[in-house]
This record gives structure tokens, sequence and C-alpha cells, in this order.
């Protein structure tokens, strides 16, 4: 059975995220508010498949299974990627890898198509995991590059943290590779609930 409180915690949280909309006031985010993101930018774009690079402890890739036909998460520290498998537990549609997403990235893109993909594989203290790089992000928009035809929408998460943590790259510079990388008029971009957002415009070949 259901901790009613595993449930009420994050509906609470996306209440309050309106609350202060509706008061004009500044806000970090909570889950289903990014949540909210993510299925604004799947129907934009036409996403069937999500790559998720920073599973964490699995709770947004259960809840992207929801939302799309095919989840990949890649999670690079051993203990939170038990964690994520286990709470992912009986969704058959996800496939959770541990290792360097910026390392597999490459690979995983030759088995997905139409995919959105949510970049959260950064170090931001406590137990989050870190690679080569604090925050990857600029490498894994080159490589994203390099298999274009296999994405559709991308997204950034926590950009109220580039140019303030130590090694993230700052936000002028996201924004720069996002508009380089993802050239507009064929892909819009934006900044929504703390995330840098891509999406291929669907009547784009």
């Amino acid at each position: 059975m259901n901790d009613p409180r595993s449930i009420l915690e994050p509906i609470g949280g996306y209440v309050l995220d309106l609350v202060a909309k509706l008061r004009n006031r500044q806000f970090v985010p909570h889950s289903l508010t990014k949540l909210h993101n993510m299925k604004t930018c799947r129907d934009m774009a036409g996403a069937t498949t999500a790559v998720e690079i920073g599973s964490y402890k699995g709770v947004t890739t259960k809840r992207m299974s929801r939302l799309f036909k095919k989840v990949i998460s890649v999670e690079i520290d051993e203990a939170l990627y038990r964690q994520a498998s286990q709470r992912c537990a009986g969704r058959k549609n996800v496939e959770l890898l541990l290792g360097d997403g910026s390392k597999l990235l490459p690979e995983i893109a030759t088995r997905v198509n139409k995919a959105l993909i949510f970049l959260d594989g950064h170090f931001s203290g406590g137990i989050t995991g870190q690679g080569d790089e604090p925050e990857p992000v600029l490498k894994e928009l080159d490589l994203i590059q390099a298999n274009l035809d296999r994405f559709c929408a991308v997204i950034v998460d926590d950009f109220r943290l580039f140019g303030v943590e130590p090694g993230w790259p700052r936000k002028a510079e996201v924004m720069e590779k996002l508009e380089d990388v993802l050239p507009a008029p064929e892909w819009i971009h934006g900044v929504l609930n703390d995330q840098f957002i891509a999406v291929r415009k669907r009547t784009a070949k």
C-alpha cells in the first residue's frame, strides 16, 4: 500500500509553486512542476521516448514512465542506481543503466527516435554522483548534435545553478550552445520553471 505522504507531498509542492507564480514570487520549482514542463515538451515535439541523464533515486524516472512509451535512464552512482532500480521495479518500459551518461549517450542515441532528453546528470552536492566534470552539459549537447535526428526535445535542469556552482558553465554559455546546436527556426528555445528548454517544431523534418 502506498504511503499517503508519498502521494500528497509532491502535490503539495506543485500547489505551492502555483501560489508562488500567482504572487509573482521567485521559487525553486518542485518535481511535479518540472514534470509538467516535460509533458508540455512531449506534446509540442511529439516525443515517444525519454532519455534521462541522472536518475538519482528514480522518482522522476518512474513518473516519466507514465508519460512515454520507453524511458532510458542513466545514473553514475552505484548506490543511487540501486535505489532507482528498486523504485522502478515492475516498470517494463524503463531501462536503467549504470555509468557516465556523457559516455553512454552515443550508444543510447542509436537506439532511440523521437526522443526527449532530460539532462540532469550533474553534481549538486549531497549524495549526487559526479563524472569527469561537475556539469557536463556542453559536452552532452555536442553529443546530441552528432545524433540530432534522434531527438526532438532537450531539457536541461537546474537553471538557477549555472554560473553559481563550481565547475558549472555560465547560463549564457548554455543558452549560446543550445542555440548553436539546436538552431532556430527549426528549434524553439526558452527558460521555464528553472529549466533550459529546446523543442523541435513538429512541422520541421
